[in-house]
């Protein structure tokens, strides 16, 4: 074996696993973009959202109406 070999073995082995890496990220992307499990979480969130927004609200119309009381 030459010693020229070593080193263009040893880069197309890094080349091979960029490529890999990219491959796999992509891919992960993919599935995670299109997947209906997704829509649903989406779909969660912003209903806990409003909710949240909703809970604020009324907090906050129980907090001036005690404050109109004692003041």
């Amino acid at each position: 074996m030459k010693k020229n070999e070593k080193g263009i073995t040893l880069f197309s082995l890094v080349i091979t696993i960029v490529v890999l890496a990219l491959l796999a990220a992509v891919l992960v992307n993919a599935s995670i973009d299109n997947s209906p499990a997704m829509e649903s979480l989406n779909a969660i969130r912003d209903d806990y959202y409003e909710e949240q927004t909703q809970t604020e609200e009324k907090v906050n119309r129980m907090v001036n109406g005690w404050e109109n009381i004692i003041l």
